[in-house]
């Protein structure tokens, strides 16, 4: 049977020796280590692997910024992510820039393993812990828009606008991403102040934080 080779990035030498010890005594191959992005980008110009595991906090570039070259250059390579961070920005910021798995630093050896397999074989694997709190959030999101609905009644549109001008969003931008007019916009804008009792657009973002609609 065929070694599945593996390349290791972390900034953390003990971290790398741990790992590197376990997956060898599942018949696995470490062929490499970084302790930077910018090191590992070096090692895969001349050393060849079928999966990458790192971190995402390293120095010089980070995993993700890392990922993204290495998504580009060497799209047959498998991502891992294997980070101490579980908040859903680092994880949605990895899957766009090409990892393929995620899993947290407490993950067990068995899981770990199971997700290199997966990856190896062509699938994807997030972790129970990252499954579990991706869900929790977006049963949070739908209650808050079910509160908004039936509580302040606001219409679908409005959340829509809500989310998208408490993000920042300009009323020309939000007129253009749904196909409507500025004054459509500004119309929509005038009736969540008023139903949410709101007096500007700073309490409007305000208001957005404290209900999780959207996240810093």
């Amino acid at each position: 049977m065929k070694k599945i080779k593996i390349i290791l990035a972390d900034d953390h030498r003990i971290f790398r020796d741990g790992i590197k010890y376990f997956l060898e005594n599942e018949q696995m191959e470490v062929v490499a280590e970084a302790s930077s992005g910018i090191e590992l980008l070096e090692l895969l110009k001349t050393q060849k692997t079928d999966i990458v595991i790192m971190d995402i906090t390293m120095p010089e570039l980070s995993g993700i910024e890392a990922t993204k070259f290495i998504a580009e250059l060497y799209p047959e390579i498998k991502i891992m992510m294997l980070s101490m961070h579980t908040e859903e920005e680092f994880v949605i910021n990895s899957v766009k820039a090409g990892a393929k798995a995620y899993l947290p630093k407490e993950t067990s050896k068995e899981e770990l393993l199971e997700a290199v397999k997966v990856l190896y074989d062509g699938g994807e694997y997030y972790s129970k812990l990252i499954s579990d709190k991706f869900l929790k959030n977006f049963v949070k999101k739908v209650k808050v828009e079910q509160n908004l609905q039936e509580n302040d009644s606001l219409t679908v549109r409005e959340i829509e606008i809500l989310k998208l001008a408490a993000r920042g969003i300009s009323n020309k931008e939000i007129a253009d991403m749904l196909s409507i007019s500025i004054k459509t916009v500004d119309a929509h804008k005038n009736h969540i102040m008023q139903k949410l009792k709101l007096k500007n657009t700073a309490e409007l973002v305000l208001f957005a934080l404290r209900n999780k609609i959207i996240e810093l």
